[in-house]
């Protein structure tokens, strides 16, 4: 068993393979400090109610090597083991007790987690960037057979509860297909850093568009919330990020950790701007 912190959550996908999951990634909670675990795959939505878990709130599992996924950080979870305890680790003090466990995986740069995917298959980070410069909103199309297959495994999902006596067995919602894809713009930080544009599938901004979709102005809203309030100067913005197994050199957004600046990092930005 192993004690771990969920620091962020993407929002579920359909595999052929799995059905309908999420990759939850977060730190294994150890005297030495955290170390980075990505556990895949993790069927969230048709968890036991008493097993669902929250960012920021520990849990205990058992998990293995996942021998179809080459990265070094990912782990296959037992889900019959995963047990959360207590409650979320609070954002109060400016996040001051979250940080003990984000700190210290701090990378300069995205640039920097690049190089070092290269080095020693690096796949998941955090760093802060320099300038979020725009978030790009896209449509995107939704084929017939994903919904058909999104239609299939929330049904095979029911009847396998069922069949196996829990007694959470339920008809799961239909996965909803978002027709749109949320994008970050933004530098780095390190020197000559040209610019990324990258994708967020944080399952948060995913629940935030579907509060404000219908409304005349979202994409506003959208913007208003993940733009210039999330990234402003006022808060201490870092990116989760991880790659793709397939592709490992393609990095997505994870989430964003964006607690308030503190008294210091105050005092260095007003210095700025003397």
């Amino acid at each position: 068993m192993i004690e771990f912190l969920p620091l962020v959550k993407a929002y579920p996908a359909l595999s052929r393979t799995y059905g309908e999951v999420c990759c939850v990634a977060g730190v294994q909670m150890t005297a030495a400090g955290p170390q980075w675990i990505r556990l895949y795959p993790v069927p969230f939505r048709s968890l036991q109610d008493r097993q669902q878990f929250r960012k920021y709130q520990r849990i205990r599992l058992r998990v293995t090597k996942h021998r179809g996924d080459r990265r070094p950080e990912t782990r296959r979870p037992d889900r019959d083991s995963i047990e959360p305890f207590g409650t979320p680790i609070p954002s109060s003090d400016a996040w001051g007790r979250r940080r003990r466990w984000v700190e210290p995986l701090m990378a300069e740069s995205m640039c920097e987690v690049r190089r070092r995917q290269r080095v020693d298959g690096t796949s998941l980070a955090v760093f802060r960037p320099a300038d979020v410069q725009d978030l790009q909103i896209e449509d995107r199309d939704i084929d017939a057979d994903r919904r058909a297959l999104a239609r299939a495994k929330a049904a095979q999902g029911s009847l396998l509860d069922a069949i196996s006596g829990e007694d959470h067995g339920r008809q799961l919602r239909e996965l909803e297909e978002i027709p749109h894809t949320f994008k970050y713009r933004y530098l780095c930080g390190e020197q000559g850093c040209r610019g990324h544009l990258q994708t967020i599938i944080d399952w948060e901004i995913v629940q935030f568009y579907r509060q404000v979709r219908h409304g005349k102005a979202w994409r506003k809203r959208m913007r208003e919330r993940w733009l210039h309030e999330i990234c402003s100067a006022q808060r201490d913005t870092a990116f989760f990020v991880g790659n793709q197994h397939q592709h490992p050199g393609s990095f997505m957004i994870l989430g964003v950790w964006w607690p308030p600046l503190r008294g210091e990092q105050l005092e260095l930005a007003n210095l700025g701007d003397v």
